[in-house]
């Protein structure tokens, strides 16, 4: 069930799905029967229709050589079962006749593909492991970000990637779903340090990441060369984002997130933010992106300025999940920028935004604190 490089079938269908496939399917490597348990699993994830062409059964070595074990009529009889399940389209592969096709039609004759439903499900990929946003909460990684690490900012001016590398698998050893990356120094090549940073990174980690950075070059080029379906973040309501950035996600079939601000600055009212996530649903509609692509971020503000702010937030994010049934993300720390005890402000933001159906945080999962809160 899985691919050579360690995929397994959400894996393949997200990427085949991301890059404009008309179709996915499976051929060869094994006969009908065994085919049905994948063949199960594509019909589960894919939005879009699934193909089956197996072999005449599984291969056997004779002194005459090599031959398949299942007649034309014990082929069709299942292929029939296949179809029955939702397939839409069936041929066959190595060690199928002219009389194995023939077989399979005229049992099949009566059959009509079914129309395909689109799977509301929200995921990302690397190249070999699937995480679903909108089952159990999903912890994303914070610490590939110079924000307020003046080590890590001193790593990536003199390039020294064994300290980004290490932070990504520590984060992924202490219960890290994804990773967000995010190399904005200045003073640096961002889009150069980004391909570099997301190649090695996947070279020794299997997470999926989350490309994270204000500039367009830099998602551009880093969505290029990604192994597999990302979370892109972000875009937000300013026109210029919206035009610049949802081309991308469309492009790169990124799931995208959604900040709720734009030209005027951050609404500070719960009413305010659900009308920005309202253009920002419809602006995506027009690029083709469906609503199960978009992950919106109300944003985090810090409690310092505001006694407000939390409360806002929290509400937010209630109405989006609950009402809405869109899934939801949150930079978790910031809510105690400038404050004292900032662990303690954290965690119980934390426990009160996954209460309010949080789908995605994105912490430090190197804090016992917070992974606490979590579990």
């Amino acid at each position: 069930g899985k691919l050579f490089t360690g995929g397994d079938v959400s894996v393949a269908i997200g990427v085949a799905e991301s890059l404009g496939a008309d179709g996915v399917g499976l051929n060869c490597g094994f006969g009908p029967e065994q085919m049905r348990p994948l063949a199960e699993e594509f019909l589960h994830f894919s939005s879009l229709p699934v193909v089956v062409n197996p072999n005449a059964g599984l291969p056997i070595m004779t002194e005459d050589g090599l031959s398949y074990d299942l007649t034309p009529e014990a082929f069709a009889e299942i292929m029939a079962e296949l179809l029955e399940l939702g397939v839409s389209a069936a041929g066959g592969c190595c060690g199928t006749t002219p009389g194995h096709l023939k077989a399979m039609i005229k049992r099949s004759a009566a059959w009509r593909p079914r129309p395909v439903s689109d799977k509301e499900i929200t995921y990302v990929t690397s190249y070999a492991k699937t995480v679903r946003i909108g089952g159990e909460p999903v912890i994303i990684g914070e610490r590939i970000n110079p924000t307020g690490k003046p080590a890590f900012r001193k790593a990536l001016t003199e390039g020294d990637m064994a300290f980004v590398l290490n932070e990504g698998l520590g984060q992924a050893s202490h219960g890290a779903h994804v990773l967000d990356v995010n190399v904005g120094v200045p003073g640096i090549d961002e889009a150069g340090t980004m391909c570099r940073t997301v190649q090695e990174l996947q070279a020794v980690c299997d997470l999926p990441l989350q490309i994270d950075s204000s500039d367009f070059e830099t998602l551009e080029r880093a969505l290029r060369l990604y192994n597999g379906r990302p979370l892109l973040n972000s875009v937000n309501g300013k026109r210029e984002s919206l035009e610049q950035i949802l081309p991308l996600a469309k492009k790169y079939g990124a799931v995208v997130v959604a900040l709720t601000l734009d030209e005027n600055g951050i609404p500070d009212t719960v009413e305010g933010r659900l009308e920005m996530a309202r253009k920002i649903l419809r602006t995506a509609e027009d690029f083709g992106i469906p609503k199960k692509q978009i992950v919106f971020d109300p944003l985090t503000m810090t409690v310092s300025t505001g006694a407000q702010n939390a409360r806002i937030t929290l509400e937010t994010v209630r109405v989006l999940r609950r009402e809405w049934g869109m899934q939801t993300i949150l930079g978790v720390s910031n809510v105690s920028f400038g404050l004292p005890q900032r662990e303690r402000l954290n965690s119980a933001f934390f426990t009160m935004a996954l209460e309010n159906g949080l789908s995605a945080g994105i912490i430090n999962p190197m804090s016992m604190r917070m992974m606490d809160a979590y579990r």
